[in-house]
């Protein structure tokens, strides 16, 4: 040790008088402790982040992050120490086994979130200094902007800018050595998100939008809770659906011009396979799909006999609705049954636009498969096949078959219900037909259509959803997993033509829509001798139901925007405001860079601004006053800022003693008028006050 501090020695020595003028090396700034109430506060944040987390993240990891949380509270309450870093190293490599056990691994939405939730936890569980406090608040900033991850509605956006302030708040009195009260905590926070704003706004519509998703994030967890249609169609499977009462999509149509409600049919599947009473859908492939003009993503509809937009909640399914029947859209591929299929999975809101007529047109250049649209796996028994041949004599076409089939039905102790009963496994087209009579949308599709495919007319059953509920006289229209429909399509004169059994059974679901029809079923007036007063009720509201009915409305109005300006703000929303604003792809750039910077610079001034003192305000004895003073700035003679009005009279009646009288009468009327708290009729001895000033003249000697 020794060989080694002799060399060192004698390289320092020469640098010793240059060190010895180096100013002193700083000292640790002095700090203080969190107020225990502050640290309470701060629980309460994340005792909500933690439960919240309930309904996101598998209840193991959240009762796993709840118990660490309680385990700090405890430790707050009981003023102990924080654990040992030997456990806060296991529970932190447990959380994290934790989450790869769950999900499968750490990357993905819910398992990047549940161990942020745990890293918040084990990071408060460990707080003891300020620094570990601050880290904690900005941990609650990226999880509250996690929250857009699974809802960005209006009220979650409300909820996180609540939690946002809250934190502010937080930081402040942590950062405050001494008590600062909750109101004017709350004051300060509110105020400084408010002067954020300004730029926050900027910088969503401006700020370069990137298209396409994170690689490292992957997002296909975060639509497990999506609905959609299933590509198979099971005899009462679908009458499910009516009960769910989940938002699809929302319809805006151009100009207003909407279709009736009898003609609101959404198509999505095309089911030609039967089996049992069953059917599903062909797996979409090169050869069934239709290259046409509009197949571009970018392409936009031509003028059409109704033209929309769809604004389409996430789900999983691949196939997208549109109304019928499709003539132009700007996403999707068109397949030769007239659904769209998209290969990529949208699994957060999107918008795309189409255009569609009353009737469909001839058939895409294909030949008609006959035999896939003529096969039936149940045989009809005597009963059925007496029928077939009475509705196959005498029939001149087969749309005249059609209408025999189509009436009978209608002629028939047929009934619609919500909640069908079971059919028999090895007959259940004879079942429904002859005993059951009573069944869901699905069972009169399949049943129209196997009788259709009997009469050797090719036919098919379309899924998809019919009707929706308009908002604000029909300004848009909101369109529900419950709306969900099928019904029949039939081969007749070189086109498709749409016929739906359920029309003739229950007018009421296709005229009045599926809203109509639920709200009966609630109140147990479905089918009554009540129904029609009851609808009369429903679709002209008074009194309350009338204003319940208009508020009810302005939030879907509300939230429908919120969803087609906000959340739907993507690459090419962005792209199209841009154009709007005359920022093509040459300038695009230089013109964000300005307005970034013009929007700095707004901010900066407006800093600026609020730090300029603002005038003082004085009440009428103070403006007399100054009268008063200004009197004498003739004479060269000026009332100092630190001069008190009793010195200032001093002087003044050394300088003009002529005055002297009037100047303490007026300065001892102003003491009075100001401070004093009993000074008679105020009024009167304010405008005397006056009066007294403005005859007073300074004289000199």
């Amino acid at each position: 040790m020794a060989t080694l501090a002799n060399p060192l020695k004698l390289l320092i020595k020469p640098l010793a008088p240059l060190l010895s003028k180096l100013p002193p090396m700083p000292s640790q700034p002095p700090t203080h402790q969190a107020h225990r109430s502050t640290l309470l506060q701060l629980s309460v944040l994340i005792g909500i982040a933690v439960a919240l987390h309930f309904s996101i993240a598998n209840a193991l990891i959240a009762g796993f992050g709840f118990a660490i949380f309680i385990l700090k509270v405890v430790i707050i309450f009981k003023k102990f120490s924080p654990p040992p870093k030997l456990i806060l190293m296991i529970l932190t490599i447990a959380s994290l086994g934790m989450v790869i056990y769950v999900y499968g691994g750490w990357n993905g939405q819910r398992a990047g979130i549940s161990f942020l939730i745990l890293l918040v936890a084990l990071k408060f569980l460990e707080s003891e200094a300020l620094r570990d406090y601050y880290v904690v608040c900005l941990l609650l900033y990226f999880l509250a902007a996690s929250s857009f991850l699974f809802n960005s509605s209006i009220v979650n956006i409300s909820l996180v800018v609540a939690y946002t302030i809250a934190t502010t708040g937080i930081l402040l009195q942590i950062s405050n050595p001494a008590k600062i009260p909750l109101k004017s905590t709350l004051g300060m926070s509110v105020s400084m998100v408010a002067k954020a704003l300004p730029l926050a706004i900027l910088l969503f519509f401006f700020f370069p939008r990137i298209q396409g998703s994170f690689g490292f994030l992957p997002s296909s967890d975060a639509g497990s809770t999506a609905t959609s249609l299933s590509d198979n169609l099971v005899a009462g499977e679908l009458a499910s659906s009516a009960f769910n009462n989940e938002l699809a999509f929302r319809v805006e149509f151009v100009n207003g011009i909407t279709p009736s409600q009898d003609q609101l049919y959404w198509r999505v599947k095309t089911m030609p396979m039967e089996d049992r009473f069953q059917w599903r859908v062909i797996k979409p492939e090169a050869k069934n799909s239709v290259s046409k003009p509009d197949n571009s993503e970018d392409s936009m509809p031509t003028k059409g006999e109704w033209e929309y937009t769809i604004l389409h909640e996430q789900s999983t399914d691949r196939y997208l609705p549109y109304l019928d029947y499709l003539k132009t859209k700007s996403r999707g591929i068109s397949l030769r049954d007239f659904s769209v299929y998209t290969p990529r999975l949208a699994l957060d809101t999107f918008s795309y636009a189409g255009s569609s007529t009353a009737n469909s047109f001839a058939e895409f250049s294909q030949p008609l498969n006959r035999q896939e649209l003529l096969q039936i796996s149940s045989s009809p028994n005597a009963k059925m096949q007496l029928l077939l041949n009475t509705w196959r004599e005498g029939a001149g076409s087969n749309a005249e078959m059609v209408e025999r089939v189509y009436d009978y039905f209608k002629s028939q102790p047929f009934e619609y219900t919500l909640t069908p009963r079971a059919l028999d496994d090895l007959d259940p087209f004879n079942d429904f037909m002859f005993n059951s009579q009573s069944g869901y949308c699905e069972h009169y599709a399949s049943a129209f259509t196997i009788i259709m495919r009997s009469l050797n007319i090719p036919s098919r059953v379309v899924v998809g959803y019919q009707g929706g509920s308009r908002v604000n006289d029909g300004q848009f229209i909101e369109v529900r997993y419950s709306d969900a429909h099928a019904w029949s399509e039939v081969w007749i004169d070189g086109q498709w033509r749409r016929v739906d059994p359920t029309a003739t059974i229950s007018p009421e679901r296709i005229n009045l829509g599926m809203e109509a029809l639920m709200e009966l079923w609630d109140s147990g007036l479905l089918g009554s001798n009540d129904t029609g007063l009851a609808l009369e009720n429903l679709l002209n509201p008074t009194g309350t139901s009338k204003w319940l009915k208009k508020i009810g409305d302005s939030w879907k109005s509300a939230s429908y925007q919120w969803n087609k300006w906000i959340v739907n703000y993507d690459f090419n929303a962005q792209r199209q405001l841009l154009a709007k604003l005359g920022m093509d792809q040459h300038n695009s750039v230089a013109m964000l860079v300005s307005i970034m910077s013009l929007g700095g610079i707004t901010l900066l001034l407006f800093y600026f601004w609020q730090l300029v003192p603002k005038p003082v305000e004085r009440n009428p004895v103070q403006r007399a006053y100054l009268k008063f003073v200004h009197k004498f700035k003739r004479h060269k003679i000026y009332k100092r800022p630190s001069e008190t009005p009793l010195e200032f009279s001093r002087r003044l009646r050394s300088s003009f003693p002529s005055n002297q009288t009037d100047i303490e009468q007026i300065t001892n009327q102003y003491y009075q008028l100001r401070y004093s708290i009993d000074s008679g009729d105020s009024q009167s001895d304010i405008k005397q006050f006056k009066n007294v000033i403005a005859r007073f003249k300074p004289k000199k000697n």
